[in-house]
Order: C-alpha cells, then sequence, then structure tokens
C-alpha cells in the first residue's frame, strides 16, 4: 500500500477508470485521492469510495503532489493556466491529453516542471490495461516509477518516446473502441442469423478474450494463427476471402491514420 497523494482535475471517463483500477488493485488509499471536477454529478459517485472532492483545481495541486490532468485536451490549456502559480518544484503533473506534448505544458504554465505524460486505456478499470508512459528529465526515478506503479497494478505498461505517443494513442488509447465496434457487428450478426443477445455476446467477448491470449502468450506469429483457424476451402477462409475483397486492412489502416492525424491536431 503507497501513501503519496495523488489528485484528479476531471473526473471523466478515464480518470473514474485509473480511479476504479487504483482502488481494486489496493495501491493507493481513497483517503490519500482527492479530485475535482466543475460538473460535481461525476464526482458525487467516487466521493463514496472515501475519496476526498475538493471545490478547485489549484486546491488539488495545493494539496497533492502527483497532480493527474485527466481534462479534454480542449479545455487543457485553460486548467493550466488556472494553476500555474500553485506549482511547486515539487509538483508532478500526470497528463494523460491526447496530442498534448510535455513542451506544450511547460510554454503554457511559464517554466519548465516535472510532467509525466501517459496514454492509458479503460480495460485498466478491470486490470486489464495498456499504458505507455514517457517524461521529461525533471522527473525522479522514484516519482517515475511511483506513477508507473499505479498502471503496473492494473495492466500492461511501456516507457516510450514522446515522439510514439500519437501511434500509441491510436494503437491503445483508442482501440478498445474499434474492438468494441467490430465486436458489436459480430454480435449483431450472431443475433440477425438466430442467436439470442446474450447468447452471442458472451460467445464473441469470450472469443475475444480468448484470442488476446493466444496472440500473447501462444509464441506464434498472428499470421500462423491465422491459418491454423482458416482450413482451406473452409468457413473461415471464405469469411477472409470475404473481408479481403471488402478491403478490410485498408479500412482498419485508414482508421489508424485517422486516430493519429486527430492526436497530432491536438497539439495546438
Amino acid at each position: 500500500m503507497v501513501n503519496n497523494s495523488v489528485g484528479f482535475i476531471g473526473a471523466g471517463n478515464m480518470a473514474q477508470a485509473i480511479i476504479n483500477g487504483i482502488l481494486k488493485s489496493g495501491y493507493i488509499k481513497p483517503v490519500n485521492i482527492y479530485i475535482f471536477d466543475i460538473d460535481w454529478e461525476k464526482t458525487k459517485k467516487l466521493s463514496t469510495y472515501s475519496i476526498n472532492v475538493l471545490n478547485s483545481s489549484s486546491e488539488i495541486v495545493n494539496q497533492c503532489k502527483y497532480v493527474f490532468l485527466a481534462v479534454k485536451p480542449q479545455t487543457l490549456s485553460e486548467v493550466l493556466v488556472e494553476i500555474k502559480d500553485n506549482i511547486t518544484d515539487d509538483t508532478c503533473l500526470v497528463s494523460i491529453a491526447a496530442g498534448k506534448t510535455i513542451d506544450y505544458i511547460a510554454k503554457t504554465i511559464g517554466r519548465d516542471c516535472k510532467v509525466i505524460r501517459i496514454m492509458p486505456n479503460t480495460p485498466l478499470m478491470y486490470g486489464f490495461g495498456a499504458s505507455a508512459l514517457t517524461k521529461n528529465l525533471l522527473v525522479a526515478d522514484n516519482e517515475f516509477s511511483f506513477i508507473r506503479g499505479i498502471f503496473d497494478s492494473c495492466g500492461f505498461t511501456c516507457e516510450v518516446d514522446e515522439g510514439l505517443m500519437d501511434t500509441i494513442t491510436a494503437i491503445s488509447g483508442s482501440s478498445p473502441a474499434f474492438v468494441f465496434r467490430f465486436a458489436k457487428d459480430i454480435i449483431n450478426s450472431g443475433i440477425e442469423n438466430g442467436l439470442d443477445e446474450a447468447a452471442a455476446k458472451q460467445m464473441v467477448a469470450q472469443t475475444i478474450l480468448g484470442s488476446a491470449k493466444m496472440i500473447l502468450e501462444s509464441g506464434l506469429e498472428i499470421d500462423e494463427l491465422i491459418r491454423r483457424v482458416a482450413s482451406p476451402n473452409g468457413t473461415t477462409e471464405a469469411g477472409l476471402k470475404s473481408l479481403d475483397k471488402d478491403g478490410f486492412d485498408d479500412i482498419v489502416s485508414d482508421c489508424i491514420r485517422a486516430t493519429i492525424k486527430r492526436s497530432v491536431e491536438l497539439r495546438e
């Protein structure tokens, strides 16, 4: 159990996912977590877990060494201007805002400060997150290790060069929604072809879970995993040929490129 105080400015979906992940893992005591959001309805549920709800972003910075900037990229500048006079040399900012670089944060504040940038994803609230982290040189190793420990307790983490964060945003941060969309379409197709909704949902979810385990644990390349399912002239091969005919690979590639492009646009 770690006792450092951690504050969240913003209580949206990702902040709630991170906090739920922390609480489930037991990495930080609820009494050492502080949160503020301009929408009090978002903080109401979290307050039932003995999390401290404060009245302003400035109060969060004054109270906590580690401050998560869990707001939309479009409003990050406004928040940074509000809190800049409260930031000390000991404050460690932790940004999950897509597209916003460490340099952008420092320039908006008006001076160098400790910044860790993270791109997490929502499965971390169930212990299966995938989070990429990067930092500037002002962040001490023990500070980085503490924040990384939050995400280690909720799934997989890796440290990357900041220049790769736009790509990480697409293939990890945003990709749960793409997986959900694919799952939804398969479920709906199952229902259209006679399955009841509950059975279709369970079968598809379990198939995705098992397939992910095979990617991680089988030791086989993905093409080989595909080959082992797709017998010549069989049902799977027929489905794969249909995907190829409709340009499935290009559709996925275009999706990832569009996501990266939007992440880059959010730098401004």
